[in-house]
């Protein structure tokens, strides 16, 4: 029966087509968007989020530029989160990363960045991000946000960043 035989190659062949469009399918779907260290829109992965979206707790960030002298950067944009009780776990449902992300006058994202959670606490100051940027783009910024499960935080300068005092 020659019919037969191809007949069973077509089917092989368009089920191997359909199996070939379902995968693209899940790794468009279930993949990154491109963040930094493979996180989704909220910079945490897979792992760390949460089974139930948590609501957004909503705060305000301050933003400084710093010398850097150990590391020969020029500068880095310092991001601090005055309210000191949201820097815990519990506040992002246990996810250990977050997205920063900064954008300039016009709205046009500059830096987009996964960073630890919770922020980095050194005595005598607010939990912050020392996140290196070049001086260039670092003029330019005049707001960040820094978002994660249970987390909508931002900041924003009328102009270019300060100086830490």
């Amino acid at each position: 029966m020659p019919g037969m035989k191809s007949s069973r190659v077509l089917i092989a062949v368009a089920a191997l087509a359909v199996s070939g469009v379902l995968a693209v399918v899940i790794f468009v779907v279930g993949g990154s968007d491109g963040a930094t260290g493979g996180t989704d829109n909220e910079g945490t992965t897979g792992a760390e989020r949460p089974a139930e979206a948590l609501p957004a707790v909503r705060s305000e960030l301050t933003l400084e530029r710093a010398i850097v002298p150990t590391t020969g950067q020029p500068e880095e944009l310092v991001v601090s989160l005055p309210a000191q009780r949201l820097n815990a776990l519990e506040t992002t449902g246990g996810a250990t990363r977050v997205l920063l992300r900064c954008v300039e006058a016009s709205g046009a994202e500059t830096l987009r960045e996964a960073v630890a959670w919770p922020l980095l606490e050194e005595a005598g100051f607010p939990p912050h991000i020392h996140q290196p940027i070049r001086p260039d783009v670092l003029d330019g910024v005049r707001g960040c946000r820094l978002t994660g499960p249970g987390i909508d935080f931002e900041g924003r300068v009328p102009g270019r960043v300060p100086s830490a005092e």
